[in-house]
C-alpha cells in the first residue's frame, strides 16, 4: 500500500498492510529555509514533498483552506513590521483593534506581545470583523493540493477550532478571556453567537468541498480549555459533526496540548479521528493508558512527540516510543503513527527516517 492508501484504510475501518506513519515537517522547513541550508534536492516549490517521500512519512496538514477568506469591504486591515516586531489593525465603523507580535529567533515564531481584543469593550469590533468577512469556494486549491501529494499524502480540508478557542488562541489569550467570561458573560456569549455564525458560511462550502476529509484545528489542551469543553467546545463540535458526517466527510480534531480531562471527552462528539496525540514522555499520559482513556472506536493519530525529534532524546529513545507503541496499539487497527504535533527546527530529520523504518520492521499486518 501507498502511504496515503495507509491512511484511507484506517478512516475507512479497514487494516492496512503495515501502520500509518505522518508528520508535518513545515516547521522544521519553514526555519531551515530562513537558515538556509536545506539541501538541494529539497529545494523548491515541492522540497517540502520530497522530504517526505525520502523519510517515508505521510505529508498532511498543510494550511488547506476549501475557501478564501477577505475582510469586509468596510474593515480596514493594516500590517506592518518594525525590526522584529508586527502590527496589525482593524479599522471598522465601530472602533479599532490592534496586536503586536515579536519575532522569535531562537524558536522561529511570533509570540503575542499585545493581543488585539484587550478588554469587554472591544469584543463589538470583533463582532463587526466577523460578520462581515466574506468567504469563496476555491475548488481548484484543494484539487491541486491533493495532486501535489498524490500517493504520499492526504490532503485535509483545514476549519477554525470552536468560537471560544478561536478567541483565546488569536484575539485575546487565556488571561484576558477567562475574565472577559468572569466580567461579562453575555457580551462574550454574544461574541460567541456571531463566531459561530461565520463560522457556519466556512464550514457550508467545506462541507460541499471535494475532500473527503476535514481537520478541526482545535488546538486543544486540557491545561488550559479543559474546564470549558463541557460547556463550550464538546456540543459545538457534537453540531458540526452532524453537517460534516451527512455530507460524507470524516472529521480529525486537532489536539497537542495537555490530555487528561478532555481525551476521554472526544468519542462522544462523533469525531473520527484525534489528530497529534501527545503522551509521556512528553505529555500527561502514558501511552498504554491512551486507549483506555480515548475509548475504543476512535483512532488515535500521534504518539511521537515532537520533542522527541530534538535532544536531549536520541535514536534508541525513539525506538523505545515507537516499539511501545506498536506493541500496544497495531492490534487495534485505529491507531496511526504521528509527530505530535510538529518535528522542532533543530529535529533531526534522521529519526524521522528512523520511525519509517520501524514501522515497515515491526508495524506490518
Amino acid at each position: 500500500m501507498t502511504l496515503k492508501e495507509r491512511f484511507e484504510a484506517v478512516l475507512a475501518g479497514r487494516r492496512p498492510d503495515a501502520m500509518a506513519f505522518y508528520g508535518d515537517l513545515t516547521y522544521w522547513y519553514f526555519a531551515h529555509e530562513k537558515i538556509g541550508d536545506i539541501p538541494e534536492k529539497w529545494r523548491g516549490p515541492r522540497g517540502i514533498g520530497q522530504i517526505h517521500k525520502d523519510l517515508r512519512v505521510g505529508e498532511y496538514v498543510g494550511g488547506c483552506n476549501a475557501y478564501e477568506m477577505r475582510e469586509g469591504s468596510t474593515v480596514r486591515t493594516k500590517q506592518w513590521q518594525d525590526g522584529d516586531l508586527l502590527n496589525v489593525s482593524w479599522e471598522t465603523p465601530v472602533g479599532t483593534i490592534s496586536q503586536v507580535q515579536k519575532w522569535s529567533a531562537d524558536s522561529f515564531s511570533w509570540g503575542f506581545l499585545e493581543h488585539a481584543i484587550k478588554g469587554v469593550d472591544d469584543l463589538k469590533v470583533l463582532r463587526y470583523i466577523v460578520e462581515h468577512r466574506e468567504y469563496t469556494p476555491r475548488p481548484d486549491y484543494i484539487d491541486q493540493v491533493t495532486a501535489d501529494y498524490g500517493d504520499g499524502g492526504v490532503c485535509i480540508a483545514a476549519v477554525p477550532g470552536s468560537p471560544i478557542t478561536e478567541l483565546n488562541k488569536t484575539w485575546t489569550g487565556i488571561m484576558d478571556m477567562c475574565y472577559m467570561l468572569m466580567d461579562d458573560p453575555k457580551e462574550v456569549h454574544k461574541t460567541f453567537q456571531a463566531m459561530a455564525e461565520d463560522q457556519d458560511r466556512l464550514f457550508a462550502i467545506t462541507e460541499q468541498c471535494h475532500c473527503p476529509y476535514v481537520m478541526i484545528c482545535e488546538n486543544l489542551s486540557a491545561e488550559t480549555m479543559g474546564s470549558y469543553f463541557d460547556e463550550y467546545i464538546g456540543p459545538y463540535i457534537t453540531r458540526r459533526m452532524d453537517g460534516l458526517h451527512r455530507h460524507g466527510k470524516k472529521a480529525l480534531i486537532h489536539i497537542d496540548g495537555k490530555l487528561r480531562g478532555v481525551l476521554e471527552k472526544i468519542e462522544a462528539t462523533g469525531v473520527d479521528c484525534i489528530d497529534s496525540v501527545v503522551p509521556h514522555p512528553v505529555g500527561d499520559v502514558a501511552i498504554e493508558d491512551l486507549r483506555p482513556l480515548a475509548g475504543d472506536k476512535i483512532i488515535l493519530l500521534g504518539g511521537l512527540p515532537g520533542a522527541m525529534f530534538a535532544p536531549p532524546f536520541k535514536a534508541d529513545d525513539m525506538e523505545r516510543q515507537v516499539r511501545r507503541l506498536i506493541e500496544l496499539h497495531k492490534d487495534s487497527g485505529r491507531f496511526m503513527l504521528g509527530c505530535a504535533d510538529q518535528v522542532p527546527p533543530n529535529g533531526d530529520l534522521g529519526l524521522v527516517k528512523l520511525v519509517g523504518d520501524l514501522v515497515e520492521e515491526y508495524g506490518r499486518y
